[in-house]
């Protein structure tokens, strides 16, 4: 699974009010690789769900993080790096 749907997954996990608040810390080009795959998610199994969360987990995430260190935690899984859609990297660097 890529990290991108893993931060989309992991986004509609944690509800509305903190996602928005993620997002809203987003630059736009994070946003535009965001958002698209959420709208893709369809059923994510609980088994999904319970890894996506514990990888969260490991790099540092908890309940009471502000939305700025979530954003950072959420990035460690494109190696500290801002959120991109990695398809389209690849796509770019071939």
């Amino acid at each position: 699974m890529t990290p991108l749907k893993k931060v989309a997954i992991f986004l509609m996990m944690i509800g509305i009010e903190k996602g928005q608040s993620i997002l809203a810390l987003m630059d736009n080009s994070e946003i535009k690789a965001v958002v698209p795959e959420i709208r893709n998610l369809k059923e994510v199994s609980p088994e999904i769900q319970k890894s996506i969360w514990a990888e969260l987990k490991e790099l540092g995430y908890e309940d009471r993080v502000n939305p700025a260190e979530a954003l950072t935690i959420i990035r460690f899984l494109f190696n500290g790096r801002k959120i991109e859609n990695t398809l389209k990297s690849a796509d770019l660097n071939e």
